[in-house]
């Protein structure tokens, strides 16, 4: 008599739980480290966005306002309301402007919307394990620390 060749339903039924328990493990992790990373860059691409909107102004010739909520969700519009840019951070963002509201003028500093002088501020970025702080500093100065 031969022997079988194959493979038997208890060797598959073992794969297949050896590959759920994998899956169970690797799956939530790899989530934890896309979130991870995500807020790990969301205060450089907030930079970003600022010191554009900043140009935007400084090339306009008229304010430009910048809103960003507390979810990351943020948006540029210029003085006359049309939309420059709008997008999302993938991390929580807290600032020191009222409702994470400011304004560059056509010099390029950074005040609250509607007001005369200058004001400095700061946002804070929380994503993951990550935590950064975006400086707005009186002369416009737009920094990462």
């Amino acid at each position: 008599m031969r022997p079988q060749r194959g493979t038997t339903m208890l060797e598959l039924l073992t794969i297949i739980v050896v590959l759920g328990v994998l899956g169970a493990i690797v799956v939530p992790s790899a989530a934890r480290v896309g979130a991870s990373v995500a807020g790990a860059h969301g205060d450089r691409r907030l930079a970003l966005v600022l010191r554009a909107a900043q140009a935007e102004a400084q090339t306009g010739g008229a304010p430009v306002r910048v809103a960003v909520a507390p979810d990351g969700e943020y948006s540029v519009t210029r003085s006359d309301g049309e939309q420059v840019a709008a997008g999302r951070l993938c991390a929580g963002v807290s600032s020191t402007y009222p409702d994470g509201t400011l304004e560059f003028t056509e010099r390029g500093w950074a005040r609250l919307p509607g007001a005369v002088s200058p004001r400095a501020g700061h946002f804070t970025v929380t994503g993951g394990a990550h935590s950064g702080t975006v400086v707005v500093q009186l002369s416009g100065c737009v920094r990462c620390l």
